[in-house]
């Protein structure tokens, strides 16, 4: 009894894995993307958060998170950390990124 219940279990998932592969080709071959009604428009997919990046260290930091300050000219400027803040506003020229270079 054990032995035709797993067996059927088994055959079960063998035939809903098969029957979604020929889904898929079936799909693919008229142009159709993704895998059917689960599939979330571009509008739905979770988009990517806004980075900034550190004048000093290179680092990208989350503004929402970071360590802020204002900048030459009245450009808001976020810092992975308050050293990073502090040697910037002790040497604003001296900085990698003030010439043009990344870390």
């Amino acid at each position: 009894m054990i032995r035709f219940l797993l067996l059927s279990i088994l055959l079960t998932m063998l035939y809903r894995a098969l029957s979604r592969l020929w889904m898929g080709i079936v799909r693919g071959m008229q142009g159709q993307a993704g895998p059917g009604p689960r599939f979330r428009p571009d509008s739905a997919r979770p988009h990517g958060v806004h980075m900034a990046r550190d004048p000093i260290c290179g680092t990208f930091v989350v503004p929402e998170t970071a360590v802020a300050a204002s900048g030459q000219n009245g450009t808001r400027l976020y810092f992975c950390s308050t050293d990073c803040r502090d040697q910037y506003q002790s040497h604003p020229v001296s900085t990698p990124a003030a010439h043009g270079r990344t870390a």
